[in-house]
């Protein structure tokens, strides 16, 4: 059995990823398929049509939404990383509620951890924690 990767879909892909350089220090790894490279999809400059992000040791997918593949944004996945300081999550929170829209403040919780959740300027939903037991 294969792993599970989780692939985000975005308007800005290429700007998301800069933002999540920024945020996490994620990485881009291996290539990133432009959508204009594709025949028959040139009309797309700009758009990415695959890429592979790192953020430790994780990874996802994310790609360009365009408005022929309509897709609903919805709130039934979100993505939740444990990070491995508090001073990174405070920091990364930061940079993720700056433009976005907060969930959960950053709160001590029951299970031991630093924990809280926003949804980034993309639309991407981040449960971030520290520290559990």
């Amino acid at each position: 059995m294969g792993e599970i990767i989780t692939f985000i879909t975005v308007d800005n892909c290429l700007e998301a990823i800069e933002f999540y350089k920024e945020v996490f220090n994620a990485e881009v790894l291996g290539d990133m398929t432009m959508l204009e490279d594709i025949p028959g999809m040139e009309e797309h400059e700009g758009k990415v049509g695959h890429s592979t992000i790192g953020i430790g040791e994780s990874k996802f997918f994310m790609n360009d939404a365009l408005e022929e593949f309509p897709m609903a944004i919805g709130d039934r996945v979100q993505l939740v990383l444990d990070m491995e300081t508090e001073d990174e999550l405070r920091i990364a929170f930061g940079k993720l509620v700056n433009e976005g829209e907060l969930i959960v403040e950053l709160q001590e919780v029951h299970w031991g951890a630093l924990f809280g959740t926003v949804k980034d300027k993309f639309g991407v939903t981040w449960q971030l924690y520290y520290g559990h037991k």
